[in-house]
Order: structure tokens, then sequence, then C-alpha cells
């Protein structure tokens, strides 16, 4: 369940192994992840601005144009930049609800719930018939753990528009947080059907199945590559399903795919070490991949002690011990390689 709620805070706002040594350090894998998904979008975005920047030049009274800009702003993370172009199209139409809604979900990267509400509330208060707004109510009452009063904003927008994959999606969330994975699923499917570019509810969807160790969650995640090629966790969730279900060499190759996108990420060749150490017992394979990682970043513990593993495994006892101290330098209550250390001896 923690790979799915990891998930969860990830995707809110927005329109792995077996034991300890691979869990830790999931938050930092993740964030690795979606830096390497936003390189393509943001060279991408380039041109797309550049002309942005021409349609603005010729044409300053156009609230559209400046929305557009104050997205691809918030998404390169340029809040100052996205502030200021929303600020411009309310002061063309002050109550142009894209704005309004882009606007909000500034205040949500700036971590500003106060005034994500005060927007939001202006919103339904200029267009009450837009269900967009509530929907958004709905994710802040979630976020703010007040699962009732989301489910009421909910029930509202679904009245108002049966339609409303986004209305799913989130019902979906809250029946997830309250561990009823079934309904969650049906609401997640109810979500996919509405809107099939839709990728948060697929990957709920196999990311639950994956905790379940259900086969499904292998088909789900490939749909989603398939469905959605750019979006690398996916690749690497399914990787982490494929080691721990059987099929070591598979997710191996996943891993591979992903270091064609970012050759250097540690959790992709960590990743890899680990399968051959414990699933493939391939321990010259492992000894190479846990070295690689250890040449871009010498203090990551994980993969050092891992390394002593695969040295005990070789029967280099004097090395492994040897890489356990150096642990303890930088981690001197790493308790795995403090029992490491008992367990050789002199």
């Amino acid at each position: 369940m923690k790979r799915i709620f990891l998930f969860i805070v990830c995707t809110l706002f927005v329109a792995a192994c077996s034991n300890n040594s691979t869990k830790s350090g999931k938050k930092e894998q993740i964030s690795q992840i979606e830096q390497s998904e936003q390189k393509d979008v943001k060279v991408a975005s380039k041109s797309s601005l550049e002309l942005l920047n021409d349609s603005i030049a010729f044409d300053t009274t156009n609230a559209y144009l400046y929305i557009r800009r104050a997205q691809m702003y918030l998404d390169a993370e340029r809040i100052g930049a996205a502030i200021q172009d929303i600020n411009n199209a309310l002061s063309i139409d002050r109550k142009n609800m894209d704005a309004l809604l882009v606007l909000a979900d500034i205040y949500y990267a700036l971590g500003d719930q106060d005034n994500i509400l005060l927007t939001l509330n202006k919103a339904v208060e200029y267009a009450p018939l837009d269900v967009r707004p509530i929907v958004k109510l709905s994710e802040l009452s979630f976020l703010q753990g007040n699962t009732k009063m989301a489910m009421a904003y909910l029930d509202k927008a679904l009245e108002m528009s049966k339609f409303n994959p986004r209305a799913y999606y989130m019902r979906g969330m809250i029946f997830l947080s309250r561990n009823d994975t079934m309904t969650a699923i049906k609401n997640f499917m109810l979500a996919r059907h509405q809107d099939e570019q839709f990728y948060e509810p697929l990957m709920q969807i196999a990311s639950i199945y994956a905790a379940q160790r259900n086969p499904l969650a292998e088909d789900f995640y490939k749909e989603i590559i398939v469905r959605f090629p750019e979006k690398l966790s996916a690749y690497y969730d399914l990787a982490m399903y494929l080691q721990d279900n059987g099929k070591p060499e598979e997710a191996i190759s996943y891993y591979d795919t992903l270091l064609t996108t970012d050759p250097d990420n540690i959790y992709f060749i960590y990743n890899k070490a680990y399968v051959n150490l414990v699933y493939l017992f391939d321990y010259e394979k492992a000894l190479e991949y846990f070295n690689q990682v250890l040449e871009i970043e010498p203090s990551y513990v994980d993969a050092l002690f891992n390394k002593g593993v695969t040295l005990e495994q070789m029967g280099d006892f004097t090395n492994a011990k040897s890489i356990y101290l150096q642990i303890l330098k930088y981690n001197p209550n790493y308790q795995m390689a403090i029992d490491a250390i008992h367990r050789i001896g002199d």
C-alpha cells in the first residue's frame, strides 16, 4: 500500500523490492523518475513558449494566451512568471474560470491552502454550474484529511454532470484511502472509460493490483506504457512488479529501457544490480552494477551494503567486512551492516 499512497500524493491537483535496502529512498526514486519525464516536456515546450510569446506580443488583450503561458510556466515550476501571467489574464477578465483554476493550482504549488480555498470559492460564485472548481474543492478537502467533505463535493459535482472523469477519480482516491480497494477500482475504471487520455486512474489500478500481487497489474502497466510511453514511472513500477513476481529477466529489460532515457540514474542501475544479486544469483553482474552506482554516488549506503553482501556470496569476506565498516562511517546505526560485521567475525 505504501507504493499506492506515494503515487496518490504525486497525482493530486494536476489535469521496491522486498527488503529495506530497496524500499529506502523511494521518494528520491520517484523524484528522479519524474524529473526524467519532465526533461523532454520542457525541451518540447520551448518552441511552444516562443510561439506564445509572439502571439501575446501581437495581442496583449487575449486572456486565453496568458492562461496558456501561465500553465506552461507552472509546469516548468516558474511560479513567479505563472502568477504574473494569471494576473494579466484576470485583469482582462476577472471571472475567467480557466484563469481561476490555474491560479488555484499555483497556490497549491506554493502550499497556500487558504488562497486555494478563496480562489475556488470565488470560482463557484462566478460560475455555479461549472463542476471543475467543485471537484478541486473536493481535492483540497481530501488533502486536508476531510474525506466526508470531499465526498460531499463530489456528490454535488456528479449530480450536476455524470460525465465527470475527475470526480470519479477522486471518489476512487477517497475509497482507496479507506482501504476499500474494490470500490476504488470501480471508480477508477469509470474515470478511465470516460477519458482515455486520463493517465492517473490507470496507474492507480495498476498500483492496487501490484500491491495485491494480482497478475492484472502487469496488463495495466503494459497498457499504460503503450498509451503513455513518456510515463517512465509505469516502466519502473512494472519492472518492480516483475522482479517481485518471478520475472527478473523481463524486469531487467525494463530497467534497460529506462536507462536509455537516463543513463546515470542510480536507482535504475541499483535495481538491476539487486535483481542480479537476489533473483538471478549472478554475482559478477551484481558487483559490476553496484560499482557503477557507487561511482556516481559513493555514499549510497544501500548500494554499499549490497555490494558487501555480493562479495560475501563470492567468498570475499575480507573486502565485504571492509565495506560494512565503511558504511558505519556514513551511518553508525545501519543495523544490517552491524549484523554483517558480527556475522563475519574476525
